[in-house]
């Protein structure tokens, strides 16, 4: 199976190749084997067996592990938990016009363990490419997703050239505005989600309440959107969905407002969370 997906990806990238750029000289890339590619000035990256090539320039550590992955992964796969974001943003690339002779290429920058590009990119045929900086994520969407490109790597050295990309997703995931500004195509598309302050509530009332989570202020997420991209659209999305038994665990450990919460808290979690609100708003923007 893993011999499998490392063929099918070196297909995948021998294809678009030319859209790759070395991250570490910014030089052009070559595929030179089935589970090899390395630049013109013979920086070489691997394809591990999953299918994904690690782009990384420098060592990190950080605290997003299988566990978090494996409970997102839950609750997108068995849950109607994102649904209304994901239809809003189909369509929002249905909208969007391009090249018909072309497929659309679509990056999720921050993408995780990957199901939120898996499901906003199935039966279309757009390409879909996904990069984060935690390994454990991207093993696991490789592992999994064989449609989609994936990558490890940062979003301040990303292994794209120049105005390559039609639609960059940035969700519930820090950004680098001047990167995606790069890598965009000049009649790009972006789309960021943010959280507002009732999402997830009921989960950081029961796990923190005595805390208040920090949310950015909705005018300095803005501020920071505007310098860099033109808004187009700023839509609010807010809405409320029972937590079944199966749900609950997943909720608890898909965010990492767990790594804060005592096993007391946990405990009252498990017994009591029966709701869950998911508030956000999505910006959309053009590159400047």
């Amino acid at each position: 199976m893993s011999i499998h997906r490392r063929e099918r990806s070196a297909a995948l990238i021998q294809a678009y190749i030319h859209m790759l750029k070395c991250p570490v000289c910014h030089r052009t890339m070559t595929m030179i084997s089935r589970d090899h590619i390395q630049c013109s000035s013979r920086h070489s990256f691997d394809l591990a067996r999953q299918g994904y090539i690690n782009f990384m320039t420098r060592f990190f550590k950080g605290n997003y592990d299988k566990r978090l992955f494996t409970a997102k992964r839950n609750i997108l796969t068995q849950s109607a938990i994102y649904t209304p974001l994901i239809v809003l943003i189909r369509n929002w690339i249905e909208d969007y016009t391009t090249d018909s002779s072309q497929p659309l290429h679509i990056l999720d920058a921050g993408a995780g363990e990957g199901t939120l590009l898996e499901q906003i990119t199935q039966n279309t045929p757009a390409v879909g490419w996904g990069i984060d900086i935690a390994k454990e994520g991207i093993a696991m969407a490789s592992s999994t997703y064989d449609q989609q490109i994936w990558f490890v790597g940062d979003l301040a050295y990303s292994p794209f050239a120049e105005g390559q990309l039609d639609v960059i997703l940035n969700i519930l995931s820090p950004s680098n505005y001047e990167e995606f500004g790069r890598i965009m195509k000049p009649d790009g598309l972006i789309i960021k989600v943010i959280p507002r302050e009732q999402y997830l509530m009921e989960l950081r009332e029961l796990l923190l309440p005595e805390r208040q989570d920090h949310i950015d202020s909705r005018e300095y997420v803005l501020d920071r959107f505007r310098n860099h991209h033109h808004l187009i659209e700023s839509i609010p999305l807010t809405y409320t969905l029972p937590v079944t038994e199966v749900m609950v665990n997943s909720i608890i450990h898909m965010t990492p407002l767990s790594w804060h919460g005592t096993e007391t808290a946990i405990a009252s979690v498990q017994k009591s969370l029966s709701q869950i609100t998911i508030d956000l708003e999505i910006l959309v923007g053009k590159r400047r």
